[in-house]
């Protein structure tokens, strides 16, 4: 069987491999899902191949129909000569390199300070653009990602409508030339990329060296001099500026706009006049340091010691900057955005033009001196670590490594203490900060640690004394708990710095929601404190509520009591409770307790003989209260029964019985029991006679019978 022609040609497509599978140049009105492989299929295509397909592209578009509609054909028109722009761009877009920096000069086997200087500043430059080109490309990034969402929406939208919509042309040249301007977009990117990386290795490299100077600086002695003069022209500037005269801003309210926006023109000529003394300051404070370094390299009666001061001091001041710069920016830019609401808001008089004007150029002055500021502070931090590094490189191995260590650590201490002391939030205009909140921790652990002792010795205490009572000192123990603890949250919040004379309105506030939302909490703390004092209820009392409950006591606490039951099982009472209403406490004055056991014997029985019996039951069990005048067991007889003479045992029992109902109870009831049936004494059983009257007696209704029966 022969392949047809078409059958070859499909053959042939597959062989050729996807990177030449498309045939002719994309229509703007029949665009295929994948119609962007023509120009980047799966082999990429070299230059002359990829030129020749935008030319066949150009020229399909140059040769598209016009619309008959004016107004339409006249934006297909605009579309198509927009694409047709990019698409002769994207090839040499692609082929476009990116421009990488300038090659660094190589490392130097000796460094003067200026050129030291001069390779710090480098390094800073270069972090400076990395993080200016690293926005950058963030920015590009982001706006790529949405730019390919908002793609594919358009893409799907496109193909959903009918080859016979007259807007598809349209539409597809807008999707094309989206897609070729999302392709330009992704080159630009990589470009920056690629710049990124450069200026990256350069840091790197810079980083390295700049690490590298401290140990081949080159100095001299008679640079001590060009340095001394350096330090005394900046300090005279400082003096001189510091006793020039400057208007201060009038603090009170101003009479006009004009007034205002003289004194925000004041305010600006004392902020320019602090940042030209900053730095002049810290240049006086570099050449100082310097010095002392030139001096210390070079033998010149350098001490080690007043190089440490100088660095010291130079770190400290650092520190210190570091915030004034904030407040000077954020006042420039205070000062900025006033001006530029007034402008906005209505056109200001000819003086105030010209006060603006003076203002605008006061902002341009401080925003470049504090830049200069900000680069002289980096001089001075350099300086600093240079005289520390070549400190270090006299040292021995030793000295160096503890050195290094101790500057570790504290680097380690000053980041935990800017860390753990920034605020947080305030309470009542007082900063609060995670070291307060830490101390606060601290001084409740602390009088929760005092308060265990005191309870502890207090137990002891009652454990080795057979005078002292427990309960008392349980409730001594309670209230030293609570004072306790109250006296570790005032110190603990008064260490940061909180007025308690300045919660006037907070406490009423609390009083109230205390009144309505802690209502049933406040009520079972004071049930708790009355309980404690009055010593109605004790820890070991055996009480019985009126819900039935009945149990020892544990514990009085805060809120509830705990009681737990013959059974261990523990119950939370609240104290309101106790207080509220009746309890039945077995134990509160005597431990010892009478009991009421009551039993039944057959009519007829000798009581003699039933009371002897009993009362040897009694004796028999071990929760009998024995040899006390006045409390030895008695038999009573108490009711004529429908089925028996009803007695009961009135017995007193131990203490430890007395917190045993149930198990006292049932033991007497054991004893006498086996008691009766020794002595032969009848327990009866009820008895009922059942009289029936019916009329199915078959003898006739005048008879009867009368039935007696026993049941159970």
């Amino acid at each position: 069987m022969r392949c047809p022609s078409a059958c070859l040609a499909v053959f042939a497509i597959l062989l050729i491999g996807p990177a030449y599978a498309t045939v002719g140049a994309p229509d703007p009105a029949r665009l295929d899902a994948d119609w962007w492989t023509y120009f980047a299929p799966t082999e990429a295509l070299d230059d002359a191949m990829l030129q020749q397909r935008v030319s066949d592209a150009d020229r399909l578009l140059e040769k598209l129909p016009t619309e008959p509609d004016a107004e339409r054909r006249a934006e297909v028109l605009t579309g198509i000569v927009r694409l047709r722009d990019l698409l002769a761009s994207y090839p040499a877009s692609r082929g476009q390199k990116a421009v990488l920096p300038e090659a660094l000069p190589p490392p130097l086997e000796q460094y003067s300070l200026e050129q030291a200087f001069d390779r710090h500043q480098a390094l800073t430059s270069r972090t400076a653009e990395i993080r200016n080109q690293q926005d950058e490309a963030n920015w590009q990034r982001d706006l790529l990602v949405v730019e390919r969402k908002q793609h594919s929406r358009n893409k799907v939208a496109y193909l959903e409508r009918p080859e016979a919509d007259p807007g598809r042309l349209q539409a597809g040249l807008a999707l094309m030339a989206s897609r070729v301007q999302l392709e330009l977009e992704a080159l630009s990117l990589e470009r920056r990329q690629a710049v990124l990386d450069q200026l990256s290795a350069q840091q790197s490299d810079l980083k390295k060296e700049v690490e590298a100077i401290a140990g081949r600086l080159a100095m001299k002695s008679d640079e001590i001099e060009v340095w001394g003069r350096v330090r005394e022209t900046a300090l005279t500037e400082a003096i001189s500026l510091q006793d020039d005269e400057a208007v201060a801003p009038d603090a009170g309210a101003s009479d006009s706009v004009t007034d205002a926006r003289q004194a925000q023109v004041d305010a600006l000529r004392i902020l320019q006049r602090d940042l030209r003394v900053k730095k002049a300051e810290l240049l006086a404070a570099r050449a100082e340091l310097i010095e002392e370094l030139i001096r210390f390299a070079t033998t010149e009666g350098g001490s080690p010691d007043a190089l440490r001061e100088l660095i010291d001091k130079a770190e400290d001041s650092l520190k210190a900057l570091t915030m004034r710069r904030e407040y000077w920016k954020n006042a420039a830019n205070r000062v900025q955005e006033t001006l530029v609401g007034a402008d906005a808001e209505t056109a200001p008089p000819a003086a105030d033009r010209t006060i603006a004007e003076e203002s605008r150029r006061l902002i341009d002055a401080v925003q470049k001196l504090n830049a200069a500021v900000g680069l002289e502070s980096d001089r001075l931090a350099f300086a600093a670590r240079l005289a520390e590094r070549r400190m270090r490189a006299g040292e021995s191995v030793v000295e160096r490594g503890w050195g290094e260590t101790i500057d570790f650590f504290g680097a380690s201490l000053e980041g935990a203490h800017a860390m753990f002391g920034a605020s947080m939030f305030e309470i009542n205009e007082t900063p609060v900060t995670l070291f307060g909140l830490l101390r606060v921790v601290f001084f409740l652990t602390l009088a929760w640690m005092l308060s265990k002792g005191v309870r502890r010795g207090l137990e002891r205490l009652a454990e080795r004394s057979a005078t002292v009572s427990q309960s008392s000192l349980y409730a001594l123990g309670r209230v030293f708990h609570y004072v306790i603890l109250g006296i570790g949250i005032v110190i603990g919040l008064s260490s940061i710095g909180i007025d308690f004379t300045k919660f006037a309105l907070l406490a009423s506030a609390l009083g109230i929601g205390i009144g309505f939302g802690m209502q049933a909490l406040v009520s079972n703390f004071v049930a708790g404190l009355i309980i404690l004092f009055e010593k109605s209820l004790k820890v070991g009392d055996f009480v019985e509520l009126q819900s039935g409950i009945t149990g020892e006591v544990k514990e009085i606490n805060m809120r509830s009591t705990l009681v737990t039951t013959n059974d261990n099982v523990d119950i939370l009472v609240p104290n309101s409770d106790f207080i509220n209403q009746e309890v039945t406490n077995w134990t509160l004055r005597e431990a010892s307790r009478r009991i009421h056991v009551p039993f039944g014997v057959a009519y007829g029985t000798d009581k003699e003989r039933v009371s002897k019996a009993v009362l040897e039951a009694a004796d028999s069990v071990r929760w009998t209260l024995k040899d006390v005048k006045g409390r030895a067991p008695q038999v009573w007889f108490v009711n004529f029964g429908d089925s028996s003479l009803d007695f009961e045992l009135v017995v007193w029992l131990i203490p430890e019985a007395v917190k045993r109902p149930s198990a006292v109870q049932a033991a007497y009831l054991w004893e006498i029991e086996s008691k009766l049936h020794e002595y032969r004494i009848e327990v009866p059983f009820p008895q009922r006679d059942l009289h029936l009257r019916s009329g199915f007696n078959p003898l006739g209704p005048d008879l009867h019978t009368a039935v007696n029966s026993k049941a159970n």
